[in-house]
């Protein structure tokens, strides 16, 4: 039986940026972070209490390439908080920038669903919800 995910990937052209973007302005944990092959790293992070893992990919450009041809830059993750406000001026004083600020989610015609967009420094963009919405 499938319990959980284990991981999502996400396909970057500097890890190491990534990576500092995720510990110093996220506050991410760093679970894994080995050197493997022709010098690849497989590096995965999450949220302290998180199971699920993203893995910063880097590989073949023409991939990242394929992908943000195919997706554009919205990675498709989302990630939850307890407070949208609180967390929106905490990321922003870390320097996180928001092309869509905390607002009503216009998929919720009850109007209970508040939402964030940010981005990384590759411009990769990230869904944000308060927990529960």
């Amino acid at each position: 039986m499938i319990t959980n995910p284990k991981f999502v990937v996400l396909y970057v052209s500097d890890q190491q940026t990534v990576l500092d973007f995720c510990t110093r302005k996220l506050g991410f944990e760093v679970r894994t972070d080995a050197s493997y092959g022709d010098g690849q790293r497989w590096i995965e992070v999450s949220v302290p209490s998180a199971e699920t893992y993203l893995v910063l990919a880097e590989g073949d450009p023409r991939v990242r390439d394929l992908v943000l041809q195919r997706l554009g830059e919205l990675s498709h993750v989302w990630f939850d908080c307890d407070d949208l406000d609180a967390t929106f001026d905490e990321l922003t004083a870390r320097g996180v920038r928001f092309p869509v600020e905390p607002r009503a989610a216009p998929w919720d015609p009850e109007g209970r669903t508040r939402w964030a967009q940010f981005a990384d420094p590759e411009g990769t963009l990230y869904g944000l919800t308060e927990r529960g919405a």
